[in-house]
């Protein structure tokens, strides 16, 4: 059930945020053939590619949680070496905590955002739906996290060096 759930997580953040990021090139090709072709920017192209790369960034976070991916320092590792299982297991739960907890405070931002009718610069739509994504993806990290904590096995271990 765990694993399904993640692949499904996966693979929907991973098609929205690929459409997301088509978005934002195609706006900002436009944005270029405006500027090159009419001597003129298409109105509101750069802030939607804006809004486009917020939307893929924070659906990034989710996808690097995923692959167990964000940067993190080792220098410690030796100590915590015989721990490993627990450490890691007591890391993702604190993990999901500090993603819950920022999922919460995004949820407060983007409640006050809707409640006060905040409105997109030049295109003056409602921006708190795009605003969303924030708490979505603190919460799924968070979930995930707690996934992991619950069912190490399921965590990717593989990692990457740099250097």
């Amino acid at each position: 059930m765990y694993s399904t759930a993640l692949i499904w997580f996966k693979r929907v953040e991973s098609i929205v945020a690929t459409i997301a990021y088509g978005i934002v090139a195609t706006l900002l090709m436009l944005d270029v053939v405006g500027r090159e072709l009419f001597s003129s920017s298409f109105l509101g192209t750069q802030q939607l590619a804006v809004y486009g790369a917020i939307i893929a960034a924070f659906l990034g976070l989710t996808l690097a949680t995923s692959d167990n991916s964000h940067l993190r320092p080792e220098f410690m590792d030796f100590v915590f070496r015989r721990f490993d299982r627990i450490a890691g297991q007591m890391g993702d739960l604190v993990s999901a905590g500090f993603f819950w907890a920022s999922g919460y405070i995004a949820w407060t931002f983007v409640s006050i955002s809707m409640a006060s009718g905040d409105k997109a610069p030049v295109l003056y739509f409602v921006l708190w739906p795009l605003q969303l994504v924030i708490p979505y993806a603190f919460a799924s990290s968070g979930l995930k996290h707690l996934i992991f904590a619950i069912k190490p096995e399921l965590k990717n271990t593989k990692s990457e060096k740099v250097g």
